[in-house]
């Protein structure tokens, strides 16, 4: 898994957030004004879904590459970064063991040691009860709060908070599909899920790239989107179709099941 961080240049940074802040303020805009009008109710809605989804993309891809892929001296930041970036991607489902058996397992957020996953559905629930209310909590104060003192339109606060709970829900569950291929074979046949799921693994062989996980709108304005794997990647990680043709272990620490699996 490469690390190194790969700084994004001023002028691609400057017109991404030109470009964001125009579309933002013209759904803004449009859901203010078409309170006059008979189509109040469909404008409302269409803004209201369109800001979160815009929203979302910036909103983790900020949370994504700067809180969950840095190490910060912050006592709090630093835990997250060990869960996500060295627990997540290096000690359970580094590159070389990209899915795995069983049913979802997932770091409990009190738990100071990595290798430590959740054993009960209770504990696995809970912790993805916690991420998405992070998500959901983090939205109302950056995106739904905010655009519903601006525009007051009730009809485009409810589409806003609908949409950012489905998408959440969403998110989630497409990354338990990528990971444990056995958990939702619904998803896993769906158009949509096969570039999420190439998109993502390459996102765990270069952190730095693909940040965005369910929504790549950000990845493709600041640069970040990477959609293929360099022929010297595929030498050393394999490609994705071999990697989901053979899951390995049930969710222990790579290291151990990986020198089992090549023993055998």
């Amino acid at each position: 898994m490469k690390n190194k961080i790969i700084p994004i240049g001023l002028k691609r940074t400057l017109a991404a957030c030109i470009i964001l802040l125009i579309t933002l303020s013209s759904l803004l805009y449009a859901s203010v004004v078409g309170k006059n009008t008979q189509y109040y109710v469909i404008t409302s809605v269409f803004c209201g879904v369109a800001i979160i989804i815009i929203g979302l993309s910036l909103q983790e891809w900020m949370v994504h590459r700067y809180l969950y892929h840095r190490h910060h001296k912050n006592r709090l930041m630093k835990h997250i970064y060990n869960i996500h970036h060295v627990g997540h991607h290096s000690v359970i489902f580094p590159p070389e063991r990209y899915v795995t058996n069983g049913s979802v397992k997932r770091h409990p957020i009190f738990e100071k040691d990595i290798t430590k996953l959740g054993e009960t559905q209770s504990n696995n629930f809970l912790t993805r009860l916690s991420h998405s209310g992070s998500y959901i909590l983090l939205t109302f104060m950056t995106i739904i709060g905010p655009s519903w003192l601006i525009t007051n339109n009730n009809i485009f606060l409810i589409s806003t908070i609908v949409a950012t709970i489905i998408i959440c829900y969403i998110v989630v569950t497409v990354h338990d599909a990528i990971h444990y291929p056995s958990q939702h074979p619904i998803i896993q046949n769906q158009k949509f899920f096969k570039f999420l799921d190439n998109h993502h693994f390459i996102h765990h062989i270069c952190t730095e790239k693909n940040v965005n996980f369910l929504l790549p709108i950000c990845d493709f304005l600041f640069g970040t989107i990477k959609l293929n794997l360099s022929e010297d990647e595929r030498k050393i990680y394999g490609t994705l179709e071999l990697a989901k043709q053979n899951p390995i272990g049930y969710s222990e620490p790579a290291k151990d099941v990986m020198h089992k699996a090549i023993r055998v």
